[in-house]
């Protein structure tokens, strides 16, 4: 039905001139994101007509679960596209999902297939979508206990250095992923454990992809890293950030200075999902997100699929 292969680095250059073109404000539309995903999810991907198609499966069953497809875009005809992503599952003997819906497509997928999808909110999915500027200067009343923690760091550690995350660096970037997903029992978290394969994955591959990172260092040793890309003209997406939890404020500075390196040209920075996490959740809220890209997973009406991503 569709002519797949495997998410690879080849794919890249095509991939992010449909996917930047269609000014998506999701992270699932970042092409570092869907190869970085790809191996844990067996993503495979096509272009059909100038559209985008990726289709995964679950990480848990393969063989037997759901496809999974991104919603469709491209200069295609996408009400086809998704007719033939029906067609493939049906063929298949598959359930299907399409994920990263937003409420625009979840009223178009209702229009030109009316009756035939149904609709669950995925708020755990939901990006954090920042103003640049906010993010950058940390100014207003809001802000206020951001600059607290960012000025106690300051004060505690004003030898600290900053680094651009080069060839000359990046094994140490490497050793400290390795180090972060051990600590507090983090390698007991089955989402942190696929997490950090995925983020392996990338680190390997850093300089093929674009990616715009730093480190923060104290006494040479990192403290905290991060990355990110262009999603769209308007918005830089954060993939990654990691920071050591015992050196106060060090999340608030890897996050500003992020903000302020890579970020002065965008008007956004989306800080993606909080993955249903309580604590993660409380954070990226703290931040007073601009607004949240609310997604939706269609599902085929009376199915009872069993939904995942």
């Amino acid at each position: 039905m569709f002519n797949y292969h495997k998410v690879t680095l080849q794919d890249e250059q095509w991939a992010n001139s449909i996917l930047r073109k269609s000014e998506r404000f999701s992270c699932e539309f970042s092409f570092v994101n869907i190869f970085m995903w790809g191996t844990v999810y067996h993503t495979l991907i096509s272009q059909d007509d100038g559209i985008l198609i990726a289709r995964s499966t679950s990480p848990e069953n393969p063989e037997t679960s759901p496809y999974s497809y991104l919603f469709p875009v491209g200069n295609g005809d996408k009400k086809l596209a998704i007719e033939k992503m029906i067609m493939e599952a049906n063929q298949d003997g598959r359930d299907i999902q399409i994920y990263s819906v937003s409420t625009q497509d979840k009223t178009w997928l209702e229009t030109q297939f009316e009756g035939l999808f149904e609709f669950e909110y995925s708020r755990d999915e939901c990006d954090y979508v920042y103003q640049s500027e906010v993010l950058q200067t940390l100014k207003g009343k809001k802000m206020q206990k951001k600059r607290n923690h960012v000025a106690r760091f300051l004060k505690e550690y004003p030898d600290y250095t900053v680094e651009t995350i080069t060839e000359d660096n990046l094994q140490q970037v490497i050793t400290f992923n390795n180090v972060w997903a051990n600590l507090n029992d983090n390698n007991e978290d089955k989402g942190i454990a696929k997490e950090h394969d995925a983020v392996d994955l990338i680190l390997e591959n850093y300089f093929s992809l674009n990616l715009q990172g730093c480190m923060i260092k104290i006494d040479d040793n990192i403290v905290a890293f991060s990355y990110g890309s262009e999603l769209n003209s308007q918005t830089f997406c954060t993939h990654v950030e990691k920071a050591l939890y015992d050196i106060n404020g060090a999340y608030n500075m890897i996050n500003r200075q992020v903000a302020l390196s890579f970020c002065q040209d965008y008007q956004y920075i989306n800080r993606e999902d909080d993955v249903g996490s309580e604590g993660l959740r409380t954070a990226k809220l703290s931040y007073k997100p601009d607004f949240l890209v609310e997604k939706y997973i269609a599902t085929l009406k009376g199915k009872n699929t069993p939904t995942f991503l």
